[in-house]
């Protein structure tokens, strides 16, 4: 067996550079799930000489000469992850770079930050911000913010728009462009940028999870499995097979119960979001002036919601309980296969488990799909310039500073280090990863669903058991394109009033 997943990790490592990242460039899509193969990190693969010798644009002689800037945040891991680490060295490889990332940033630009960190839920994290913004004081210079405290509460008016900012460059290999192509309304205007500055955003795309110890039982070997991800034949039909068949009734009580072994398990109404983006169904298009407008391909969103149906409620052992997150039926080994994120990887029930696991894309729809696409969830993390800022250009340099310097002295530690070996069993999940990362996206719709409504009809669907698309989408089309020009008009009104 040790030659044959030697040959296997040989095979990886040829194939997967093939999924290098793009950003994706005027081939976009207009609309839609953004096509796997155009991945939304945006980011290029790295020459040989490394990331550490990739320079930005700041000229040499900028500096802040000791000023202060604010930062707002919500408390908790978006400040370890995303901002300083926690604001200490703990020896924690991952916090302890980031660290010396914000601190190394702080040294270059002569400046110091002052944070606003607030505790408490979402919800009176984005009032708060909301509430001091609209009072006018520039007190905050950058904001970090995550999706549902802004984008789901329909606050993008409290930000600028950074794409004509001097010493933002978005071309440059740290930014995750596809990803703030989807987060603006027009196509054009960036407001909520998205980039390597963020460590959490690579831990809330979408994944799977497989038993490697246990899938013997059902006949099958985990080296075949992570060949037939890799050679882009990882189906829900093949998932559906597979999970069929590693179902046992280990209590002999003829009920599919906890006392079993389960096939498959989806707990949690948000892994149905992650699960209904993987078929790459176009929901949205965007008009003439870049603006979206609802545009489901219905024929492939019924053959979606047919293949979950069939996955989750008719194949005996897979379940889906639209309950709070309970990683424990994974962790102590009653299931083969485990809907989630990449972040489950770094919890303490996945840490302790006895069990081997891999860690794999989520399947695409058909093979004739041809890339896998997995949803960066919604809530996920962004950094904005308040329009209360006087001088945006001044913070878009140290935006830009951190993001770049992230890309240099952080990502790989990150990435490589602890993701990839440190959260992982196998060398063949690290390379998963690696496809999981290349295909990740973002989605307007998705992202805009807890403003525009109409976002995710085919989770809804699945996630009630039933497929009436066709009526639920004439019910809401009109609803839901109106909510969408509300948006829109919005949006103009909030940009007549910072350029009148």
């Amino acid at each position: 067996m040790k030659k044959t997943l030697a040959a296997l990790l040989a095979s990886l490592m040829l194939v997967v550079p093939m999924a290098a990242c793009s950003d994706g460039g005027d081939d976009t899509p207009a609309g839609g799930d953004t096509s796997a193969a155009e991945t939304t990190t945006g980011e290029t693969t790295p020459a040989e000489t490394g990331r550490a010798d990739v320079k930005d644009n700041i000229p040499d002689d900028f500096n802040l000469n000791g000023k202060t800037l604010g930062i707002y945040m919500r408390a908790g891991s978006i400040r370890k992850y995303d901002f300083d680490g926690g604001g200490e060295e703990s020896g924690d490889v991952i916090f302890d770079a980031v660290y010396q990332r914000t601190r190394t940033v702080e040294d270059r630009l002569k400046f110091k930050f002052e944070l606003t960190e607030v505790s408490g839920k979402w919800q009176d994290f984005g009032t708060g911000m909301e509430q001091n913004i609209m009072a006018g004081d520039d007190v905050w210079q950058i904001v970090f913010t995550t999706g549902n405290a802004a984008i789901q509460s329909s606050r993008d008016h409290l930000f600028q728009d950074v794409s004509q900012n001097k010493y933002i460059d978005f071309d440059q290999p740290w930014w995750w462009t596809n990803a703030m192509k989807e987060l603006s309304l027009d196509g054009k205007k960036i407001r909520y940028m998205v980039g390597d500055i963020h460590l959490q955003n690579y831990l809330t795309a979408g994944s799977m999870f497989f038993n490697a110890d246990k899938l013997t039982d059902g006949g099958y070997k985990a080296e075949d499995l992570y060949q037939m991800v890799i050679d882009r034949k990882w189906t829900y039909d093949k998932l559906r097979e597979m999970s069929a068949a590693m179902y046992k009734d280990l209590n002999g009580d003829g009920q599919v119960n906890d006392g079993d072994m389960y096939g498959l398990l989806v707990i949690n109404k948000e892994l149905i979001r992650h699960l209904e983006f993987t078929g790459n169904v176009r929901r949205y298009s965007r008009d003439n002036n870049g603006y979206p407008y609802l545009d489901y391909d219905q024929e492939r969103s019924v053959k979606m919601i047919d293949t979950l149906n069939k996955l989750l409620y008719e194949t005996k052992g897979n379940e889906y309980r639209a309950v709070a997150i309970d990683y424990k039926p994974f962790a102590t080994g009653n299931a083969a296969f485990f809907a989630g994120r990449l972040s489950y990887a770094t919890t303490t029930a996945f840490r302790e488990m006895e069990d081997n696991y891999g860690i794999i894309p989520n399947p695409m729809l058909d093979e004739a799909q041809g890339e896998y696409t997995n949803i960066i969830h919604n809530s996920s993390d962004y950094v904005t310039i308040p329009v209360t800022c006087k001088n945006a250009d001044e913070a878009g340099a140290v935006i830009e500073a951190m993001c770049a310097e992230s890309y240099r002295s952080v990502i790989e530690i990150f990435y490589e280090s602890a993701l990839k070996m440190k959260y992982s069993r196998d060398s063949y999940s690290g390379q998963c990863i690696d496809i999981i990362r290349d295909t990740s996206v973002k989605n307007f719709i998705y992202e805009y669903t807890g403003v525009v409504k109409g976002g995710v009809m085919i989770g809804e669907e699945v996630a009630n058991n039933r497929n009436n698309f066709a009526s639920a989408y004439a019910a809401q089309k009109e609803a839901t394109d109106k909510n969408i020009q509300n948006l829109i008009d919005k949006y103009i009104k909030a940009e007549a009033g910072l350029n009148g």
